[in-house]
C-alpha cells in the first residue's frame, strides 16, 4: 500500500503529510548527519512543545547536519503501519525512522516510555541498546524525565541531562567523527561521557542486595560518578525561534511562544521543574521584546504567549507586556503568560492580557488550606487569592480556573475538603463584581494527584496508592458540589503509573518491554490506557507497585543519585524538614541566596533582566476605518494541502496573509477574527483547482502583488491565482454546481454504474455525530460518466452533495477504507448559469 493510501485512512492525516511553512529540508547525501527529532506523543502535542522548536533552530542553520521530526503515529496509523509493515517517517523527507543516523526523543512525560518503545519497534530497531549493531541509529533522549533515566536506561545509547542549546551541537560533532574515523560504539560511549551533560547508561551498573537498590556505579573508567547537568548561563545568548514550524493541525497550544525566563526559584517543594531548572535567567528584555514581534511578524499568529515557569516573576513584565500589547492590540493578536502566580499579578498586568482577547485565566491555589500551601513553600493567604479574583472578574473575566492537588505529604481529610471551600470563595467574588448571570460555572477546578519526583524534597515521601487516591478523589470531589462550580481530575490509574515511572529503576526495562508487547500504547490517555497489562507485567517482571509508591528511607540509594542537577542532597532535607513545620524559604532572586548548591557565582549564577524599554519595532499598524475592501483568489489546494481540514485551512489561509503584511480587517466584539472567507467546505483528502476566497482589507491593495507574497509561505499544496477586486453582487455562496476527476484505487464496475442510471431512486445515508441525513443521488448527481478508469462527477445541491468517496461506495460497492484512498480532484464550480 502506497504512503498517500495508508495517510489516507486515518482520522486526521494531516499529522503525517509534512510539508508546513518554514519546515526545513536538506539533501541527506548532501549532509554528513541525520537526526530524528522524535517525540514519542501525537502531532498536537509535540507541535505544542517550545523544546523541540528550540533544538529544530538550532540545527537548522547546520549545513551538514538534517534534522527532521517524527512524531509518534495515533492508534489507527500506528495500526496500518503494523499491518503494511511499514515504519514512522519525517515529516522533511519522508524518511523512514530507522534510516536515520541518530534518534532523539524528548521525554516530557513518563507516560510517554511505551510509545517511544512502540517507535523503535515499527522502525525495525531492537529495543535494547546491547542488541543493536553499528548498522542501528544511535537512540539518544534529552528532556526533564532525563534527570531520572534508568527506567529507559537498557534501551538507550545516550542520555543528555540539562539545557540542549550548545550540547546538540556537541552530540551531533561526535556522531560525526565517530562515523568519520568508524568508531566502535563503546570508543563513542567514552567519548561521550566525557562531555558534561551526557549519561551513557551502558557505563554504569545498578547493584541490588535483598531486592534494593544499592548504588548505580560507574564500570568504565572514562565514566565520571555522578553526571551533572548541563547549564547555560545566560539565556540571552541564544535568540528564540523566529520562524518555527508552523503547524498544518492545530496543535495543543497554538500560538507564537517566546521564553522570557528559564528557571524558577520560588520553592515549591513538590515542583520538579523549579529545582531541576535553576538558577533564574531572564532573557534581556531588548531581546524578548524583538523575538516577540519579529516572530509575530514571521508566522501570521494570532497569539503570542510570554513562557516561563513563572512569567509574572519576570523582572521587566509590565513594561514588556505594555509594550507588546501597544502593538499587537491593533493587529489583534493577544496576549497570553500560561505560568503566572498568584502573588505576582498586578492589575495593571491583567489589564493588559484582556486588550485584544481573554484568553483564559487561570491561578494555582495548589491546597485548599493555608495550612498545606505553607507546607508546600507556596506562601499564599486565603486573602491574597481571593483579592486576585475580584480583580480578574472585575476586569471583565467571568470564568477562573483553579489548580489543585490531592495527596501532598501531611494531608488532612480536612486540607482537602477545603479545596471546594476556597472555589466556592473564588465564585463569591464573581457574583461581587456582577458576573454569573444564567446557569455558566463561574470556576472550574482542576484536581490533579501529587506524585513525588525525583531532585525535590518530596523526593522520599510515598504516594497514594489507587485505593487512597479514587477515595481522595471522591472526597474532593464532594467538596465541589455547587452549580457555579465545575471539576475534572486526574486518573488516579495514571497518577499511580506516572509514580512507579518517575522513581523507578532499571528493573522497569523489562516491565516496559511486556507492556509494548501487550499492546499498550497512549497510556497517559485515559481511554487507551490498559491497567490490567500494566499490573499483569509488573508481577511477570517481580514487581509491585507497592514497592514503587512507598516512602523512601533517607539513607537508601535512590536510583537518580548519580544524576547532579546542581540542588544539594542537605539542601533537599531541610526543605523536607522546613515542610513539616510550615516553615517558608524566600525565592533567592533577588535577596539572601539559600544556599542550594546550583550557583557557582562566577558562570552560573541568577541573571534578571535590567534593560530599560528599547524603542518598539513591530509592524505598523493600519488604521482603522469604516470603509472595508473586498478581493477574491481562486484557491488551489492539492498534494500533501490536501489532507487539511476545512477549518485548518483557513487558519493557514489567514496566517498566510498576515505574513505578507495584508492588512486583514477584523470581525467585532471579544474574539476577534481575521475576515478570510470559502465560499464552501472541501471534503477532506479532496484535491481542487476552483476553490473560491474571500478577504476582507482595512485599505486597498494590489491582489496580484499580494498573492506572490501570500504563495511564498503558503504550506506545501496551497496557492493563491487569479486576485480581483469583489465586484458588486458578488455572493460568496456555494456553487450550484461542482465538477470532479476521481481516480478509483482499483477499477471500477461499468456495470455498476449502468445499474445505477437505470434505478428510479437512489439514497444514501450520511451518518454522521449530527445524526442521519439521506441523499438523493438520483436529483443530485448531474454527471457520472467512466473515461476508461477515470470517474468524472458532476453534483448539484438539490438533494444533498454527495462527496466522491461516498459515490465510489454507494454506487460502485467500494469498502469505505477503500474509497477513502481514491484520488479525487474538483476541476469546476459554477454558479447560477455561468
Amino acid at each position: 500500500m502506497q504512503r498517500d493510501q495508508i495517510i489516507s485512512a486515518v482520522e486526521k492525516p494531516g499529522r503525517y503529510t509534512g510539508g508546513e511553512a518554514f519546515s526545513v529540508i536538506k539533501d541527506h547525501g548532501q549532509v554528513k548527519l541525520t537526526m530524528a527529532l522524535a517525540f514519542p506523543e501525537v502531532y498536537e502535542i509535540a507541535m505544542s512543545h517550545q523544546g523541540l522548536k528550540v533544538l529544530y533552530d538550532q540545527l537548522a542553520g547546520r549545513p551538514d547536519v538534517a534534522a527532521e521530526r517524527v512524531f509518534c503515529p495515533w492508534t489507527d496509523l500506528m495500526d496500518l503501519l503494523e499491518q503494511t509493515g511499514q515504519a514512522p517517517w519525517s515529516l522533511e523527507s519522508g524518511a523512514a525512522l530507522g534510516s536515520f543516523d541518530v534518534i532523539g526523543f524528548s521525554l516530557q512525560y513518563e507516560l510517554t516510555y511505551a510509545n517511544l518503545l512502540h517507535m523503535l519497534r515499527l522502525a525495525g530497531v531492537p529495543l535494547r541498546r546491547d542488541r543493536r549493531g553499528p548498522e542501528h541509529p544511535l537512540v539518544i533522549a534529552g528532556g526533564p524525565c532525563a534527570v531520572n533515566p534508568e527506567p529507559l536506561a537498557d534501551f538507550l545509547d545516550i542520555v543528555a541531562v540539562g539545557d540542549g542549546e550548545r550540547l546538540i551541537h556537541q552530540i551531533c560533532d561526535l556522531v560525526i567523527a565517530a562515523k568519520e574515523q568508524s568508531w566502535p560504539r563503546q570508543e563513542l560511549y567514552r567519548r561521550a561521557a566525557a562531555i558534561e551533560g551526557l549519561y551513557v547508561p551502558a557505563l554504569y551498573e545498578p547493584i541490588y542486595q535483598d531486592g534494593r537498590l544499592v548504588t548505580v556505579r560507574a564500570v568504565d573508567a572514562a565514566a565520571p560518578a555522578r553526571v551533572k547537568r548541563r547549564i547555560e548561563p545566560d539565556l540571552g545568548a541564544f535568540a528564540p525561534p523566529q520562524r518555527p514550524v508552523l503547524p498544518a493541525v492545530k496543535p495543543v497550544h497554538d500560538r507564537l511562544g517566546v521564553e522570557i525566563a528559564r528557571g524558577c526559584t520560588r520553592g515549591c517543594r513538590f515542583c520538579q521543574a523549579g529545582f531541576i531548572y535553576r538558577p533564574v535567567r531572564e532573557r534581556p528584555l531588548g531581546q524578548a521584546l524583538n523575538a516577540a514581534l519579529e516572530g509575530l511578524a514571521c508566522t501570521g499568529m494570532e497569539e503570542l504567549a510570554l513562557l516561563s515557569l513563572s512569567a509574572g516573576d519576570y523582572s521587566a513584565i509590565e513594561p514588556l507586556a505594555r509594550a507588546l500589547m501597544d502593538a499587537c492590540e491593533p493587529l489583534k493578536v493577544s496576549l497570553s503568560l500560561p505560568s503566572l502566580r498568584v502573588d505576582s499579578l498586578s492589575q495593571e498586568l491583567i489589564a493588559q492580557i484582556k486588550r485584544v482577547r481573554k484568553t483564559g485565566f487561570t491561578l494555582a491555589p495548589e491546597a485548599g488550606s493555608e495550612h498545606m500551601r505553607r507546607r508546600i513553600n507556596k506562601d499564599l493567604t486565603e486573602e491574597q487569592i481571593l483579592d486576585t479574583a475580584r480583580l480578574v472578574y472585575g476586569l471583565g473575566w467571568n470564568l477562573i480556573k483553579l489548580y489543585f492537588m490531592i495527596g501532598l505529604p501531611g494531608e488532612s481529610d480536612s486540607d482537602v475538603e477545603a479545596i471546594g471551600q476556597l472555589a466556592r470563595q473564588v465564585a463569591q467574588q464573581a457574583l461581587a463584581a456582577g458576573r454569573g448571570r444564567g446557569k455558566k460555572p463561574l470556576v472550574h477546578a482542576s484536581i490533579g494527584i501529587f506524585v513525588p519526583k525525583p531532585h525535590t524534597p518530596f523526593q522520599w515521601e510515598g504516594q497514594l496508592d489507587l485505593a487512597q487516591a479514587e477515595q481522595r478523589l471522591r472526597l474532593a470531589k464532594a467538596s465541589l458540589g455547587d452549580s457555579r462550580l465545575r471539576a475534572k481530575w486526574n486518573d488516579a490509574r495514571l497518577s499511580v503509573l506516572e509514580g512507579v515511572l518517575a522513581r523507578g529503576d532499571r528493573r522497569l526495562s523489562r516491565v516496559l518491554e511486556l507492556v509494548v508487547a501487550a499492546g499498550c500504547r497512549f497510556d497517559g490517555w485515559s481511554e487507551h490506557l490498559n491497567f490490567t497489562a500494566w499490573l499483569a507485567a509488573m508481577e511477570d517482571a517481580g514487581l509491585t507497585l507497592e514497592e514503587y509508591l512507598r516512602p523512601r528511607g533517607l539513607d537508601e540509594a535512590l536510583p537518580w543519585d548519580h544524576i547532579d542537577v546542581g540542588v544539594g542532597r542537605d539542601y533537599l532535607l531541610a526543605e523536607r524538614e522546613k515542610a513539616v513545620t510550615g516553615q517558608a524559604t524566600a525565592d533567592c532572586r533577588g535577596g539572601k541566596c539559600g544556599a542550594c548548591g546550583v550557583c557557582d557565582f562566577k558562570e552560573i549564577r541568577p541573571r534578571l533582566t535590567d534593560e530599560k524599554l528599547p524603542a518598539p519595532v513591530g509592524p505598523a499598524a493600519a488604521p482603522e476605518g469604516e470603509e472595508r475592501f473586498k478581493y477574491r483568489y481562486r484557491l488551489e489546494k492539492t498534494g500533501p494541502a490536501r489532507f487539511l481540514g476545512h477549518l485548518e485551512m483557513m487558519t493557514q489561509l489567514a496566517r498566510a496573509f498576515r505574513r505578507s503584511g495584508a492588512p486583514l480587517a477584523h470581525s467585532r466584539g471579544f474574539h476577534p477574527q481575521a475576515q478570510v472567507k470559502a465560499c464552501s467546505a472541501l471534503p477532506l483528502g479532496v484535491e481542487s483547482l476552483v476553490e473560491v476566497i474571500e478577504i476582507t482589507t482595512l485599505r486597498p491593495i494590489d491582489p496580484v502583488a499580494l498573492a506572490e507574497r501570500v504563495n511564498q509561505t503558503m504550506p506545501q499544496g496551497m496557492r493563491l491565482a487569479d486576485g480581483r477586486a469583489a465586484r458588486p453582487g458578488d455572493n460568496l455562496a456555494e456553487p450550484d454546481l461542482v465538477g470532479y476527476q476521481i481516480d478509483p484505487p482499483r477499477p471500477l464496475d461499468p456495470a455498476r454504474l449502468s445499474a445505477f442510471a437505470q434505478a428510479p431512486e437512489f439514497f444514501y445515508a450520511r451518518i454522521t455525530p449530527k445524526g442521519r441525513r439521506d441523499i438523493d443521488f438520483k436529483a443530485t448527481i448531474r454527471k457520472l460518466e467512466l473515461d476508461e478508469n477515470r470517474l468524472l462527477l458532476e453534483v448539484g445541491r438539490q438533494g444533498g452533495r454527495p462527496k466522491p468517496a461516498e459515490v465510489l461506495e454507494a454506487v460502485f460497492g467500494l469498502e469505505k477504507n477503500l474509497a477513502c484512498r481514491a484520488r479525487a480532484l474538483k476541476t469546476l464550480a459554477k454558479w447560477g448559469d455561468n
